[in-house]
């Protein structure tokens, strides 16, 4: 049997590698979390799966809450940088657990480029062409930082918003193309006010080899923070919680123009998602899908 799991393991892709790896990893040790967190207003509205490109404003909605996004500008080309794809999320990640862990704005980032990018799951070991690990990293980094996002709500009689600046003063010294070489000085970045304060508030605690695992698919990523959120949810009230395909498309699938292809592509997420969630309960048919009371993503969560 051993030798059968074993070859099986080796027909596989990396991806699923690595998922089937997570996936007993979770099941075996689930007292041994890597606990990580995200924002609850970042996991209710996300960002785009795909380049928005050079728009002046981009924005997502679920139900009375919106995220809108005004991108950093290159001021060379004058083009629109918008964050995008699952890069900036496993940053979003990293940068939310941190703050809260720390009760800190400003998040020290190391001298060893490698260093960091192991802590998201990124491979240093790339190299430094246009779409290796480390030059997305430096570029998304960027796109993100500087961006300035807003959470909007509207009610029956009013609406409040909350403009942010992400990362207002950062200072990163490394080079992409030497990412196993340390830095003299140490990179950092400090975190905007307002950005800290909304972000750590009331965080939805993920299990980072979880989030590792499902890196390579923006919706994966997505789908797995929100239904950690949803579940709690249910259990919290004692009844399942019930989300229309329409609804769920408007919240995170701006990027799949048919809901069918939406629908599709979710379906066929599930299980993966399933594999390092094994605590979850959710079933999907023709309106929607339903997320039953289970524990938590992690054992411990506290929220």
């Amino acid at each position: 049997m051993a030798k059968r799991t074993k070859d099986a393991e080796l027909s596989l892709s990396p991806v699923a590698n690595r998922l089937l790896e997570a996936a007993v990893d979770i099941q075996q040790n689930p007292d041994a979390t890597d606990k990580a967190y995200m924002a609850r207003q970042l996991v209710q509205c996300t960002l785009p799966h795909s380049d928005p490109g050079n728009e002046v404003l981009w924005t997502r909605t679920n139900g009375n809450l919106t995220l809108s996004i005004q991108p950093h500008i290159d001021r060379k080309t004058r083009k629109a940088l918008y964050p995008y794809g699952t890069v900036p999320r496993l940053l979003l990640f990293w940068m939310v657990t941190e703050a809260t862990q720390t009760k800190s704005r400003r998040l020290h980032l190391g001298h060893s480029l490698s260093g960091f990018m192991r802590e998201l799951g990124l491979n240093p070991h790339t190299g430094g062409g246009k779409r290796s690990d480390a030059v997305r990293l430096r570029e998304q980094m960027t796109r993100l930082l500087r961006a300035t996002i807003s959470f909007e709500q509207t009610y029956s009689n009013g609406i409040s918003w909350l403009d942010m600046q992400i990362g207002p003063e950062a200072v990163l010294w490394w080079d992409p193309e030497k990412t196993m070489q340390d830095d003299l000085f140490e990179s950092w970045v400090e975190l905007g006010e307002k950005f800290y304060q909304a972000v750590t508030a009331a965080p939805v605690p993920l299990d980072m080899r979880a989030l590792k695992a499902l890196k390579k698919s923006p919706l994966a990523l997505d789908l797995y923070s929100w239904l950690a959120y949803k579940t709690w949810n249910a259990a919290r009230k004692r009844i399942p919680q019930t989300v229309s395909w329409d609804g769920l498309h408007a919240q995170m699938g701006a990027d799949y123009a048919e809901l069918r292809d939406f629908k599709k592509k979710v379906r066929a997420l599930l299980p993966k998602i399933e594999q390092v969630y094994p605590q979850m309960k959710v079933s999907h048919g023709k309106d929607g899908l339903v997320i039953s009371p289970a524990p938590g993503a992690i054992p411990d969560r506290v929220w």
